[in-house]
């Protein structure tokens, strides 16, 4: 009775929930940067993309492209990363979506090619391949003829200032 308390116990109570608030950090220190997340039987891979699927029909491109980087960043035997490949390269190119990039989607879909050529996918992706690099191609042709017609209105802008111009000296030597 007359005793002070001791204070023996406050400091382990500290510690303990200092131990606990650090615990996720210290856990996540032991990995590497970079690394993908194992999903050995494939069936979480398979489960964003099905989720990707859904997200591009309807139109959420931005998620949609993140559930398929999702899968591509898992490891394990049996992930799909050929389809999420595909769909990615899709995404980049779809009409609907405003931040399409057809020059990603070139590079996505002969990524495809080089690391999956025995994808089932491979012959979509070659035909896509040629066709964005026919548009390519014409986006050139349709640039230098723009060119073209600047330089052909510039022409034709000097021909009727001389037009003008002799017409004027027409009239003054009419007069």
């Amino acid at each position: 009775m007359g005793r002070e308390p001791s204070r023996t116990g406050k400091p382990i109570h500290l510690c303990t929930a200092l131990l606990i608030f650090l615990l996720p950090l210290a856990c996540s220190l032991g990995q590497p940067v970079g690394t993908k997340m194992v999903d050995i039987t494939g069936q979480e891979a398979r489960a964003h993309l099905a989720s990707a699927r859904e997200l591009l029909a309807r139109g959420e491109y931005g998620r949609a492209l993140a559930e398929n980087e999702k899968v591509l960043s898992l490891a394990g035997r049996d992930i799909p990363r050929d389809e999420a490949l595909f769909y990615i390269g899709l995404i980049q190119v779809h009409p609907a979506n405003p931040a399409r990039d057809y020059g990603k989607a070139l590079a996505v879909f002969r990524r495809l090619l080089k690391d999956y050529p025995g994808s089932a996918l491979a012959e979509q992706a070659k035909t896509l391949t040629g066709l964005l690099q026919e548009n390519e191609k014409l986006d050139r042709t349709v640039e230098r003829l723009d060119r073209t017609v600047e330089r052909l209105n510039t022409v034709i802008d000097e021909l009727k200032k001389v037009d003008i111009g002799v017409e004027q000296r027409k009239r003054e030597r009419g007069k």
